[in-house]
Formats: structure tokens, sequence, C-alpha cells
């Protein structure tokens, strides 16, 4: 009996690419063996056999793009075997149909990025800009004129809404869909010596572009704050001698950041609409991990529902799906928070960059030792750097310090019995 390979369900991914063909014409394979490697802009994913058989057909190749419900390859199985109704053979015309409503859908979603900006700058300057009940300056209305921007489009974050120049450049960094790309020409570069031309893959390309625009689009402030986490890793070795599973110290953090989010949701929210501000009563922490392929950010959802050794289980298993290019896009959804974690890298602190829409994002450097002296005696204390980057658009400095200053005590709670 012959079936056709599909590409499964990439949930709302868009231009997936095939960047590794694991099998060829004619090879046997066990169920779970690799099959193809897919590629989009947020996570590499690995395809695997529902059935031992053998390849009669492989009808894509490396760096073709794709899309769901795309037969990839032929497999010849034993008869009598029950196929499940999603791995059917689908009417061709239906396939051909299906395409050409993607192709028709891509070019119309192209023609209006790239008319987006124009047309926003002209519905903009065609009619008079009236200023009446915008609180700014004459410096920042002269701006507006000139540029014909509407500032009752633009978000003030001065004092009672007053519009800044920053947020007049923020609000023309928000429409405007071509991004400075700061690239250097390969002639300026290529007679000083031998050298290497290596293609990015999809994730660290689009992961540039959003850090970028991230960067340049939101003003960026970082807190610091260091933790005593002493009593918490005396605690931490005890419950892992009788758990099960054993607890990181990024279990931890992640269970206090939980904590507080929920009692300080001006961190735990999104500016959305007309400047309004979304504050959400659940815990969803983006978890950054290191892969091949570039940094993907797997979603722990409900956090404040689950215990340290949940936590921490969960954190093991979306690193591995991670590495092993496992990842759902609906594994990658739905963030509130983002917790960066170097872990046993090094560094004493950084400067995380914010995941819009989220205003938040916790910096973890590795623990250190240092001694300090408490009672007229020195003793060896175990610290751990936190980084705070928010949305000064939306925190300010009073909120960052009392979020950091309340996950500080929290840590800091644990006694040592």
């Amino acid at each position: 009996m012959k079936i056709d390979l599909k590409i499964p369900n990439l949930g709302e991914a868009e231009d997936t690419e095939i960047i590794e063909v694991s099998v060829k014409k004619g090879e046997k394979i066990k169920k779970n063996d690799p099959l193809i490697v897919l590629e989009s802009e947020k996570a590499a994913m690995e395809v695997p056999a529902d059935h031992d058989g053998v390849i009669i057909n492989v009808l894509v190749k490396e760096g073709e793009s794709v899309s769901e419900g795309k037969v990839f390859a032929t497999l010849e199985v034993k008869d009598g075997l029950h196929i499940n109704n999603e791995n059917s053979l689908e009417n061709e015309e239906n396939e051909e149909k299906e395409e050409k409503e993607e192709k028709e859908h891509n070019e119309h979603k192209a023609d209006i990025v790239k008319n987006e900006f124009w047309q926003k700058d002209q519905q903009a300057t065609e009619k008079p800009l009236n200023f009446d009940g915008i609180n700014s300056g004459p410096a920042v209305r002269k701006i507006s004129r000139e540029l014909g921007i509407d500032l009752s489009k633009v978000i003030g974050t001065g004092k009672n809404g007053f519009v800044t120049k920053d947020d007049v450049k923020n609000y023309i960094h928000s429409l405007s869909e071509t991004k400075i790309q700061n690239f250097a020409e390969i002639s300026e570069l290529e007679n000083f010596g031998d050298y290497v031309l290596e293609n990015q893959s999809k994730i660290r390309k689009a992961g540039a572009k959003n850090l970028h625009n991230s960067w340049t689009s939101i003003p960026h402030v970082t807190h610091f704050e260091q933790v005593d986490v002493t009593n918490l890793e005396k605690h931490r070795k005890i419950l892992n001698e009788v758990s099960k599973n054993k607890i990181s110290l990024l279990a931890y953090i992640v269970k206090a950041t939980s904590i507080i989010l929920l009692k300080r949701p001006v961190i735990n929210s999104s500016l959305v609409g007309d400047g309004k501000l979304m504050l959400k009563k659940y815990a969803n922490i983006g978890i950054a991990v290191n892969t091949d392929q570039g940094l993907v950010v797997p979603v722990l959802k409900n956090v404040e529902e689950l215990n340290l050794g949940q936590i921490s289980e969960k954190i093991t298993e979306f690193a591995n799906k991670a590495r092993k290019k496992m990842l759902m896009e609906k594994d990658l959804k739905g963030a509130t928070f983002t917790i960066s974690s170097l872990g046993a890298i090094g560094g004493i602190g950084f400067t995380p960059i914010i995941n819009p829409p989220e205003v938040g994002i916790l910096g973890v450097s590795r623990s250190n030792k240092v001694l300090q002296l408490e009672d007229n005696e020195i003793v060896e204390k175990i610290m751990v750097p936190l980084a705070l980057s928010y949305d000064h658009r939306v925190i300010n400095g009073v909120d960052a310090g009392e979020f950091m200053q309340e996950i500080k005590n929290l840590m800091e709670d644990y006694q040592n019995d």
C-alpha cells in the first residue's frame, strides 16, 4: 500500500522552508525516524514517520517553501495497515486550488505591506491637521506639520499625556515597514584576508529583525539587582534529595516572577488599540532557549498554577524539544513576560531586549560567591545578578524598582530549615 506523506499543521506559520531532507528514494525507514526538517521564522521542527516502510519517492528538496497539506514524499507500507485519514490522499484539484489561493493571498499581503506606510502618510496629509485637545509643545507640532503626522494617533509619554519629540519618532518607526539594514558591502572587506560566507537561518534572520525593531521603537530602560540565594540554594539541595525530578534555580526565579507579575499587572501588560493598557490576569512566561538554528522562546502557560517541580520539568522538556526541532507553533505563543538566562555561561549582567507586545523581560546571569560582613563576621553568600529591561512608555522607575525588590524579597525569604 502506498501513502502520501504531507506537511503537517504549521499553525499560523508563514514562509516555512524545508532545511533538511533526511530520507532518499528506496530508503527503509522505521516509525519515528526523521523525514524532513521544517523551519519558520519562529522555530525549526522535525517531521517524523508515522509508520515503517520504504520511501518510493521524494517530491521536495532543501530550500523549498511549503505549506500545510503539500505532499513531500510517498511511502510504501505493508498491506492491511490502518492509515489515519490525515495521511489519506487529497484530491489534486483541491491541492491546486489551495496553492492558487495561498499564492493570491501572499501577493495581496505583499501589496498591502508595500503600500501601507505610504497610504497612511498620504491620508495624513490629504486633510489639514487639527491639534485641538493635543497636549504638545510648538516644536512637536511643527515637526508633525512638516511630516504630516496626526498627533491624535501618537501616544504621549510625558506628564499628563504630553507628546514629546521621541513619541513622534517612535510613532514613525511603528508605521514604517522599511527598516534600516546596517550591512557592510562585501567589496569593502574582501581584500583583507580569506573568509567564508555563511547563510543565516530563518530563525536568526527573524530574530535579528525583531530585536532591531524592538530596540529602535521601544524606549528601553534596564534595572539591575543582586539577589542573595544562599538559603534558597540550601532549600533546593534538600528538595532535590527527596524529589524525583531535579529542580533548577531557574524554576525558583520563574515561580517568583509569576507571583509578582500578578501582584503588579503593569509589568504583565501590553499596549493595545489607541494606547490602552491590557492588564493580564495570568502569567505565561517565555523561556529563551539557544539552539543551532538560533534563539527560540517557548512559553510556559499559567505558571501561577504550577509548582516548582512542574516548572523545572516543563523548562527541561521545552529546551529538549527546541534543540531536537520538535517545538510546535502553539508552544511559542501567548507569552506575557520573558526570562532570558545565561545560566552557567557567565557574566555579571546584561541588557535583555524586550519581546513585543510584552513590556518587560528579565535577564539572569550566573550566580557567584561573595564575602560579606554580617554581625561582625565574614560570611560567604551566593548572589544571582538580575536585570529587568522595561518599556518606559508603560513602566516607570518606581514600578520597576518595586517589582525587582519584591522578587528579591520573595527569593531571599527561604529559611535554612
